[in-house]
């Protein structure tokens, strides 16, 4: 009796680990929805296809800007910075490189399809959609500051007069030291992601992972998800120095070690 009850409590553990993990799963894609709803808040509606540098936390519309931001020396200095805080290896360092270069051209990709595509065109609400005359509201242009997270008026004036206020200088070097904490955390969170560590064996034979299509949308999902509990994990921090994110939710449990993909480039060196 004994020798038959334990598949069956094997089994039981099985399905309840098979049904914690649709939780966290789904729980994950609420975190996902909620990001993106926060984004597009942000960013405008466009955001997903914005030109962007994890490390950097860089943000562009515009292809030459992004472009000359990775090949920037402040660009190189977070990278140093990175290898620097994790010791990885040089390999290593270009991959986390090529993983931008090769996120830039994807969104390349996608804003070309949207653009030779009308329907695939995302219209936006008339922001004044219910705005009445006696409201005295009208639309500007806006220049985002992300170190003093606020909206400047699109004039040079009202950007010189930010960027030389105490606030913003006092932001911005407050702003270079959180990208520094971050970094190191984006770029080992996104090392230690099933999928990312598989493209990282291949390139480490020579080969360009990058060219493979993707076997599947879900794929891409969980890399998705993976840098996405990654800005989560940094807000978090954030949030226990500062208390400035109110409704953040705890996500330690969903955050890897660090060191895992550091032990497993120590193993293969040794080997």
């Amino acid at each position: 009796t004994l020798f038959r009850s334990a598949p069956n409590g094997t089994n039981n553990k099985k399905v309840d680990e098979e049904e914690e993990e649709k939780r966290r799963v789904e729980a994950r894609r609420e975190k996902q929805r909620r990001r993106r709803e926060k984004n597009s808040e942000k960013y405008g509606d466009g955001y997903r296809i914005a030109f962007t540098c994890s490390f950097c936390k860089f943000r562009t519309f515009e292809e030459k800007d992004i472009e000359a931001h990775l090949d920037s020396t402040a660009h190189q200095e977070t990278l140093d910075y990175i290898q620097k805080q994790t010791k990885f290896d040089k390999v290593v360092m270009e991959f986390l490189h090529e993983c931008m270069v090769n996120k830039f051209k994807k969104t390349s990709m996608r804003k070309a399809q949207a653009n030779q595509n009308e329907a695939a065109k995302f219209q936006e609400k008339d922001v004044l959609e219910g705005v009445a005359s006696d409201d005295h509201m009208m639309k500007v242009e806006t220049v985002h500051c992300s170190a003093c997270n606020t909206y400047v008026p699109s004039l040079h004036s009202s950007v010189q007069q930010h960027i030389k206020s105490p606030e913003h200088k006092k932001s911005k070097l407050a702003y270079k030291e959180q990208i520094k904490r971050e970094c190191v955390l984006t770029a080992t969170s996104i090392l230690n992601n099933p999928i990312v560590k598989s493209r990282y064996e291949q390139y480490a034979k020579g080969e360009n992972p990058f060219e493979i299509v993707e076997p599947s949308e879900e794929a891409q999902v969980v890399v998705e998800e993976s840098n996405e509990q990654t800005e989560e994990a940094n807000e978090q921090n954030e949030e226990a120095n500062e208390e400035v994110e109110e409704n953040e939710e705890t996500i330690e449990e969903d955050i890897t070690d660090p060191n895992d993909f550091t032990a497993d480039i120590t193993s293969t060196d040794e080997n």
